[in-house]
């Protein structure tokens, strides 16, 4: 693809022009066009259809899920979400966003939400972000396998190699062996579809037993796991119940 065609859209025009520096002189990129409420947002997707939109949730007229609700069937472009707000990230879930930035946001974590919009068209998997989005992005196999479908593609890991998840508010880090990939799913119904050996630890951490090598105890009732990989998790308090499990 040669650019990526990019839409901007929010009602502070510091907010805009901060967006506008970030993404200039970005490879592959293009700026088309730059909405100050949601209607002009409508407008402008429905005419220009971007790839990518950066969508601030309250705005005037039509706030920024309204504006996705308004789009022609068929025309939704990648999402990443920018709000000074953190009540909306389970909605921008809901709607199948990439990504959710909470003002203020550091630069690095700005062009990693970038990085991984560029990776999703380059590989193709956002031609049709919706029913990607929808179809289930992780889940065993009968054959004692994960089905991963990750970076356009669809694969298949032994449970084995699988040594730990980490949850984020939009996606998860699941750790093998050799790979590291990024699933849009939720840690609580990965875990109801994970054999027994793998435990949560932690809100956001679950572990294969089978990687485990050492436990050290921490302040506070917390622990901190060692698994195969040399990767360090914390095991905390609330979670202490699993100790049953483990020892």
């Amino acid at each position: 693809m040669t650019n990526l065609r990019t839409i901007i859209i929010d009602d502070e025009i510091d907010a805009c022009e901060g967006l506008q520096l970030l993404l200039s002189g970005q490879d592959g990129l293009q700026v088309i066009s730059v909405c100050r409420n949601g209607r002009e947002a409508v407008e402008a997707i429905n005419r220009l259809r971007p790839d990518l939109i950066f969508l601030d949730i309250q705005m005037p007229g039509l706030n920024g899920f309204e504006v996705l609700e308004n789009l022609e069937p068929g025309n939704l472009p990648l999402v990443i979400f920018i709000t000074a707000y953190d009540e909306y990230a389970l909605n921008a879930f809901e709607v199948h966003a990439l990504d959710y930035l909470q003002k203020p946001f550091t630069d690095e974590r700005f062009f990693q939400a970038l990085a991984y919009a560029k990776e999703r068209i380059n590989s193709g998997s956002g031609q049709n972000l919706q029913g990607l989005l929808e179809a289930p992005q992780l889940s065993p196999s009968p054959a004692g396998k994960l089905k991963i479908r990750a970076s356009g593609k669809i694969h298949f890991l032994d449970f084995k190699e699988l040594i730990r998840l980490q949850g984020f508010d939009y996606y998860i880090k699941v750790y093998f062996q050799k790979e590291v990939y990024l699933v849009r799913e939720s840690l609580k119904c990965i875990l109801e579809r994970l054999p027994e050996q793998f435990i949560r630890v932690h809100k956001s951490h679950i572990i294969n037993l089978n990687q485990l090598r050492s436990m050290e105890p921490l302040s506070r009732g917390n622990y901190e796991v060692t698994l195969s990989n040399g990767d360090k998790v914390v095991m905390s308090k609330s979670y202490r119940h699993q100790l049953k499990v483990l020892l």
